[in-house]
């Protein structure tokens, strides 16, 4: 199994001044509920490389998904966990079924903001580091091998970076675009069961928009992205490019403390190519849900902000499927 996540991007201080103005809360739960029986009743149709990409499900979507931050430098530490499992995949060149997968990331995450507007717009650059632990306990093979037990891998994941994120906004509407290159800088062995990095360039472009109403303190934000993948030169797989929407609604509480309800879609928009996807078009897709807080502390006067989240995969299919957890730390210098 070969999966490196992305980065959520946290203002601390643009999510305090949202907090500054929030009262009532009714309209988040009347949307949760529609929200949640929208998911719910979602289709599937039918993935990637080992069941996985670089896209780590509700990753991207957060509190303040679209809100421009400061400027200055803001540094952040995300730490990712999931444990889910798909029930075919193609792993380094076989068919492996029945894959359990365990993982745990660390991103460190510098980004900077620059004062002056480029295009109307806040510009912001940064870069994502990972290292990352994966166990993987897979069944029997196909054709070209069988194998089952275990394997892990505990290396550097593969390095990401940011050249451009633009936000603009428009009275109670935010926007922002944003561009994402991962490098296939993590540790990978083709002959290895399972490698932290998965050995190809991925191109990510991401198109945020956030509804802030100021005086409820309600955010609606949906952040979707298009994925492009070139091919692992060891394997001759070719993961076809992908699409992915996270969404989230929250609401403050207080002038610290946040809750929201958040999610994700993703679906491959095109088929997985080369001699080694022995599989076919092998296109997944998934939905998942789950709830989020957010803590302001007072003593850092709206600079440190904590995020707590956890999704459930309500379906999946020909993808990883389980529970992804993440807890997000940033500071604005």
């Amino acid at each position: 199994m070969k999966t490196t996540p992305a980065f959520v991007n946290t203002s601390a201080v643009a999510l305090r001044a949202m907090a500054d103005k929030s009262a009532g809360r009714e309209t988040l739960w009347v949307i949760t509920l529609l929200c949640g029986l929208i998911c719910l009743s979602a289709q599937t149709v039918h993935a990637s490389e080992g069941g996985a990409s670089f896209y780590f499900p509700g990753a991207w979507g957060s509190f303040g998904v679209a809100l421009a931050p400061p400027s200055g430098f803001t540094f952040a530490n995300q730490s990712l966990v999931y444990h889910a499992d798909v029930n075919k995949a193609v792993l380094d060149g076989r068919v492996d079924l029945n894959l359990k997968v365990t993982a745990v990331y660390d991103l460190l995450t510098p980004l900077y903001t620059f004062e002056k507007p480029v295009l109307g717009a806040q510009y912001q650059i940064g870069a994502f580091i990972p290292v990352g632990y994966v166990k993987l306990d897979a069944g029997v093979g196909g054709s070209l091998g069988s194998r089952s037990g275990s394997a892990n891998d505990f290396n550097l994941g593969d390095i990401g970076i940011i050249p451009a994120a633009l936000y603009w906004k428009a009275g109670d509407f935010h926007f922002k675009l944003m561009e994402s290159i991962i490098m296939p800088t993590g540790h990978y062995d083709v002959n290895n069961t399972i490698n932290v990095g998965r050995h190809y360039w991925g191109f990510d472009t991401l198109f945020g928009m956030t509804w802030l109403n100021p005086k409820t303190g309600t955010e609606i934000s949906a952040l979707p992205g298009v994925m492009f993948n070139t091919e692992n030169p060891d394997t001759n797989y070719h993961t076809g490019n992908e699409f992915h929407l996270d969404f989230t609604f929250n609401q403050f509480l207080s002038k610290n403390f946040a809750v929201g309800f958040q999610g994700y879609y993703y679906q491959q928009i095109t088929s997985d190519s080369g001699s080694g996807a022995v599989l076919g078009d092998f296109k997944g897709e998934s939905v998942g849900i789950g709830p989020a807080i957010l803590w302001m502390p007072k003593f850092a006067d709206g600079k440190l902000a904590a995020i707590v989240k956890w999704l459930h995969d309500v379906e999946a299919d020909n993808r990883l499927k389980g529970d992804w957890g993440q807890v997000t730390v940033s500071y604005n210098f």
